[in-house]
């Protein structure tokens, strides 16, 4: 997807019209708002409760459900690294303690090559999509930070 911007880029200057446009659910406006929302109802709570407004938590109530699910792919991905040493374990003792005869032994050597493979692709596939999805779920945070703070300094800026 990347490879027709590459032949354009090399055959002349990019433009800004040559980029691809942005998602509509990763658009500053809608993760602005979004977040300043948030962070309205927290000023109203503060004021209500007599205490400092809290950015964090406005920031946690937003995007509490997007790092809920980061942290379910981390705990899927860290069970597997805990799992995947035991059965590399009763590979290498199926094959220190060797017989031949024993085809229940043998079977379940081969049952446990298939959970280490499935743990081998697990890990595979979970930990680029955590890494994906952490890097979206920051720089929508980011967007939607500049976002507030460019209509902050704009507000200042027309009071003065």
């Amino acid at each position: 997807w990347l490879n027709p911007l590459f032949k354009i880029g090399h055959k002349r200057r990019l433009e800004e019209d040559d980029m691809y446009s942005v998602l509509p659910e990763d658009r500053s406006k809608h993760l602005g708002e979004e977040l300043q929302g948030y962070w309205d109802q927290e000023v109203l709570r503060a004021e209500k409760d007599a205490r400092e407004p809290s950015l964090t938590k406005a920031i946690i109530k937003c995007y509490w459900k997007s790092y809920l699910v980061l942290g379910i792919f981390t705990l899927i991905e860290e069970g597997t690294k805990v799992v995947q040493p035991l059965f590399l374990g009763k590979i290498i003792n199926y094959f220190e303690n060797y017989d031949p005869s024993d085809t229940v032994a043998l079977h379940e050597a081969y049952g446990h090559a298939a959970v280490l493979s499935t743990c081998v692709l697990i890990l595979a596939i979970l930990h680029h999509l955590y890494f994906y999805h952490v890097q979206c779920a920051g720089m929508r945070l980011r967007v939607a930070m500049c976002h507030m703070i460019y209509r902050k300094v704009s507000v200042i800026l027309d009071q003065s």
